[in-house]
């Protein structure tokens, strides 16, 4: 239980807000509240039976103040698939009272992997393999709550192990979804060179395990050495022309050392984008200890700003989604090793016009608008400074693509994420700091399939 008996509850404490939790240890709903302290902020819980527990939620209480700011309001689904709420998470699938649609749903389509990671979120408690009836069904219920899907994630288990993966994805493609990104260890990829045509194929992004480079964190969070292994099959990608994304689970006195050498890789690679995901501890990892493993989001965004493309102030939180859950940063690639935040080429309002509700800022009608706006804004002032310049051509050539009128949909789209380099930060709830006033404001679900869309952190709370 995440107990910090440096903290009392009483007058000195700041509260800010009151919401519904878990307690740890019998994992019944429990009154808490936010507080922060010694400028730290925390979930604080009470039990009947157990008593008061708390959890670190944030690090950094400069950092979750200025997050508030950032909420915008969501974007309903065309659909709920879930008509009556009839308490929370009982109600789970969206249900009426849900207050955000479906960025990217996140679709497990086997429990089957090759490994046993004592780091992984997950710990099924049955064996499971969608059929593609199972599959249409999910991609049809995820379009009649959008109407039209950019991006979905194939995830496990290990997704590459389903023997009908690529009818899986070519049914996804008939469907119309632009990318589609395989969360994956890359075992399969690393010795099937069938399975990486299919990859390349289709356009499809390996969102590769990458933990860092040290042997010994592998072997405590994987269970064995995979780091050869790793850049081993990076390099094969890029000289395959694969496109792939690095996925970083990050822990606190275990890996968090190697954060900014992930971030120097990821800059100097082709990798599209970069995910950390800070150790939540349900499933396997459920064995690690949260009062010592614990590491927030300003922790690890303060071990990304030592590389030098990175400046502070460049990361926010993701407008659309509960302002604890997300962070993130774009950057535009100008040169061969030079990038500049999109966010400071496009000022503040509206760069989270162009990063709200989507899970990727492709070059969609409203992107595409923005960047021409901001161009224009430049082109007028007085002196655009050297570079404002060199982003002004840089976008300008991309935008000259998209109006050459012979691109698809899909190609626009594509374009427009492999124009970027983006950096996420997605921290996951476990038992300790699960709040329900976040699950509500959930855009990232597992979509079911008898057509329910779960919310990730109740699926791993309280349905694996």
């Amino acid at each position: 239980m995440d107990k910090m008996s440096t903290i009392s509850p009483n007058k000195m404490s700041k509260v800010y807000s009151h919401t519904m939790s878990l307690c740890p240890e019998c994992k019944k709903k429990v009154i808490a509240r936010i507080i922060a302290d010694e400028g730290k902020v925390y979930l604080e819980k009470f039990c009947v039976n157990h008593g008061r527990s708390l959890a670190l939620i944030c690090s950094d209480e400069k950092w979750y103040n200025e997050s508030i700011s950032y909420i915008k309001p969501g974007k309903s689904p065309l659909k709920f698939n879930v008509n009556q709420y009839n308490g929370c998470p009982d109600s789970c699938g969206f249900c009426p009272e849900h207050q955000q649609h479906t960025c990217l749903p996140v679709i497990e389509i086997i429990d089957k992997c090759e490994l046993n990671c004592p780091i992984c979120l997950k710990k099924f408690g049955h064996q499971f393999k969608l059929s593609l009836s199972e599959i249409k069904i999910i991609l049809d219920s995820l379009l009649a709550s959008e109407g039209k899907l950019n991006i979905i994630n194939l995830s496990g288990g290990e997704p590459t192990l389903h023997p009908d993966f690529e009818k899986i994805v070519a049914i996804a493609k008939d469907k119309g979804v632009n990318q589609i990104s395989v969360s994956t260890n890359g075992i399969e990829l690393s010795k099937n060179k069938e399975m990486r045509a299919v990859f390349r194929k289709y356009g499809v992004i390996a969102a590769l395990q990458f933990d860092g480079f040290d042997s010994s964190v592998y072997r405590v969070l994987r269970g064995k050495d995979l780091s050869a292994q790793k850049l081993k099959l990076i390099k094969i990608l890029e000289d395959e022309n694969i496109n792939y994304s690095l996925v970083s689970t990050i822990v606190n006195h275990i890996n968090d050392s190697e954060i900014t050498k992930i971030v120097d890789f990821f800059f100097d690679s082709k990798a599209l984008s970069l995910m950390f995901q800070p150790v939540t501890f349900t499933g396997n990892a459920d064995n690690f200890n949260p009062d010592l493993n614990r590491i927030t989001i300003p922790d690890i965004i303060e071990k990304i700003e030592k590389n030098k493309n990175v400046k502070e102030g460049d990361f926010n939180p993701v407008p659309c989604s509960h302002f604890s859950c997300f962070a993130v940063s774009y950057y535009l690639m100008i040169e061969n090793g030079e990038f500049y935040s999109l966010k400071e080429f496009l000022g503040r309002g509206k760069y989270l016009d162009l990063i709200a509700n989507r899970a990727l800022p492709g070059l969609d009608e409203g992107g595409y608008a923005l960047m021409k706006d901001r161009i224009y804004e430049l082109w007028s002032a007085a002196d655009i400074g050297a570079a404002n310049e060199k982003i002004i051509d840089r976008i300008s050539s991309i935008l000259r693509e998209v109006e050459s009128g012979n691109l698809s949909s899909n190609q626009v789209f594509n374009l427009g994420i492999k124009s970027m380099k983006a950096i996420f930060i997605h921290h996951f709830m476990d038992s300790h700091n699960f709040d329900f006033g976040r699950l509500i404001k959930c855009c990232n679900p597992y979509p079911q399939k008898d057509g329910r869309l779960i919310p990730m952190c109740a699926q791993n709370i309280f349905y694996q």
